[in-house]
């Protein structure tokens, strides 16, 4: 497939702090479902608001579990016979948005996800996991490694998997992908599955997101041979020093140009946001957003093809 246009990294993302992140413009993509490897991973999603049953997973690389999707989804996504409604395309260089399987599922969702939790020593993440659960949305917490090698940070990612949310992987120890070998990175990827394995009774990590946003071949071939889809992000404003208050931050997450259908928010464990995020909630589904459960969301094998 041809591929339309490589997203768009702001300069400044490098000078960011260990919260940091990049804005990325998927004007021009595709929304044709991109022919991948079939998935290892198979969620059969019940649609009640109460389930936290766990469901045994078809996977390589876990003989772990994943839960079911919980968050009231009706309204926007009937599920295949998979348990998926929506997708991310398979090269993060095109997008990391989510587009709907088949036209059964609404387009006007949004992706949370929240990186560097639990981001010791204040911690804000289990504030903002009851936040999101009062309000019935799921999101994905990605964990720096190093936040669980004590017993404070496994205890918050262990209660915040409990809770119902989907622990990714955010690296180590937060470095630049690109400077580091192959087993460096390998290293920064598999050591931070086992902590989170730990604390999840063994389940699949689907997603990376690399620091800064940045990544190479060796990145992509590390995700696929541990089975993790490589994520980026749509915008994120939190880790901004101008946006470092609730109500700036509300302000600029509702009103973007960078929001739109499908748009995957990238937020931080950070005090401003957990104030920001009832807020942002209610301002999205003000403006007919779906905040989308991400157990609805497919795993694919990453594409090398832009790499190579």
């Amino acid at each position: 497939m041809i591929k339309l246009t490589t997203v768009l990294l702001f300069a400044f993302f490098l000078t960011a702090c260990s919260s940091t992140s990049a804005e990325i413009s998927n004007e021009e993509v595709t929304e044709e479902l991109m022919s991948t490897a079939e998935s290892n991973i198979v969620v059969k999603v019940v649609n009640h608001p109460e389930n936290l049953i766990t469901q045994t997973v078809d996977n390589q690389e876990s003989d772990g579990s994943l839960r079911q999707a919980w968050s009231q989804y009706d309204q926007y996504a009937q599920p295949d016979e998979d348990g998926f409604a929506y997708y991310i395309h398979d090269d993060p260089d095109i997008s990391s948005a989510i587009y709907p399987i088949n036209d059964k599922q609404s387009e006007n969702v949004l992706l949370f996800t929240f990186d560097d939790a639990p981001n010791l020593p204040d911690s804000n993440a289990l504030d903002i996991a009851h936040t999101l659960k009062a309000h019935d949305v799921n999101a994905v917490f990605l964990v720096n490694g190093m936040y669980l090698e004590g017993e404070e940070g496994k205890q918050i990612a262990r209660q915040i998997h409990e809770m119902g949310f989907e622990l990714g992987n955010h690296s180590y120890y937060h470095p630049n992908m690109r400077d580091l070998s192959y087993e460096e990175q390998y290293q920064e990827l598999k050591n931070t599955n086992d902590l989170i394995s730990e604390v999840t009774d063994g389940a699949p990590v689907r997603w990376f997101r690399p620091p800064f946003g940045l990544f190479d071949l060796d990145t992509i071939n590390i995700c696929n041979e541990l089975g993790m889809q490589l994520i980026t992000w749509n915008f994120g404003y939190d880790w901004m020093e101008e946006y470092q208050d609730g109500q700036l931050l509300s302000d600029v997450s509702l009103n973007n140009e960078y929001l739109r259908s499908g748009a995957n928010i990238l937020m931080h464990d950070l005090p401003w946001t957990s104030q920001a995020l009832a807020s942002m909630i209610e301002g999205y589904r003000a403006q007919g957003y779906h905040i989308v459960d991400p157990y609805l969301i497919k795993h694919q094998r990453n594409s090398t093809d832009p790499l190579q």
